[in-house]
């Protein structure tokens, strides 16, 4: 772990936190995604019967090559059976050719699509762009006022409106954006309604009248640990005012309000899903980290 722990330090170390908090993240991601290594739970939660390969494969791998050490995983893009890669979810050096074949090799009868490794938001991209990550920083914790806008905690009478309003907006969204027809999917059924009953989903109000829905929930995306938006949405007659970002600054007076730290606000985008960059951007989030797609290179 120690390799890892300090090639990713230094990896990360252009990002906005304090070196003994990223030290903390980074030390407790490797160290749980090291027991993937043996975790039957973890392994059993892959599609091994459908593919025909022993459960046990699928449970992650720790690679020596070239004197380095990689912490490999499988997974599928949105869950389909059809599209699987590789995750290196930590590493004690950066990915060569070299590097790229071996992992190849090793995970060969997946039949991998790509490999994806994680990177700062502000590096060039060397390969295909997968979800960006982007996160906003209390640096200035000035209480932001919007006298036409107002959050309410959704309640269980509300759950057929924040459904259709999910619907509405995300038909909207695959009508105006066609590109995100197949990758943007909105929350099911029965996690809105957890959402809800855990006080995760709020009603955003334009001048009394629903105009949308947040969901944002305590939780990580990769080793970052903060507040997380699953979802935002707002109705197509509602936008064009950036709803959307001025929302996110009222929900950042919540979340400050509740927390006795910093509190970090995160979200993955689709990098094709510029609406969504725009309105992060304008709500004071910047980008970073990003996932990315390599090639699989065979001999």
């Amino acid at each position: 772990m120690d390799m890892m722990l300090r090639f990713m330090l230094s990896q990360y170390a252009g990002l906005p936190f304090s070196q003994n908090k990223l030290h903390s993240w980074l030390e407790k991601w490797i160290y749980e995604q090291e027991r993937k290594c043996a975790d039957s739970a973890f392994a059993a939660r892959f599609p091994w019967k459908e593919t025909g390969l022993h459960q046990s494969y699928f449970l992650q791998r720790k690679l020596c090559i070239n004197g380095r050490y990689f912490l490999t995983g499988p997974r599928y893009k949105g869950g389909d059976i059809n599209c699987p890669f590789i995750d290196v979810v930590a590493s004690s050096a950066g990915m060569d050719d070299s590097v790229l074949k071996a992992i190849s090799r090793e995970w060969r009868e997946l039949k991998p699509q790509h490999i994806r490794q994680l990177t700062p938001g502000h590096i060039a991209a060397r390969g295909i762009t997968d979800q960006l990550i982007y996160a906003s920083f209390p640096a200035n914790k000035s209480k932001y006022y919007d006298d036409a806008l107002t959050l309410k905690p959704a309640a269980g009478a509300d759950f057929d409106w924040c459904r259709q309003a999910l619907l509405e907006a995300y038909q909207h969204s695959w009508s105006t954006i066609p590109a995100l027809s197949g990758s943007l999917r909105s929350v099911d059924h029965e996690d809105l309604s957890k959402h809800i009953l855990k006080g995760h989903a709020y009603i955003i109000y334009e001048q009394g009248d629903r105009a949308g829905l947040i969901i944002c929930e305590p939780g990580e995306i990769a080793f970052l640990k903060g507040c997380r938006i699953s979802e935002e949405v707002i109705l197509p007659t509602f936008r064009g005012r950036a709803l959307a970002s001025r929302a996110q600054r009222l929900l950042r007076n919540s979340l400050y309000h509740f927390s006795q730290e910093d509190c970090l606000i995160t979200g993955t985008i689709l990098p094709e899903n510029f609406p969504s960059i725009r309105t992060a951007e304008k709500a004071g989030r910047t980008c970073v980290l990003r996932y990315e797609f390599l090639p699989v290179i065979f001999d």
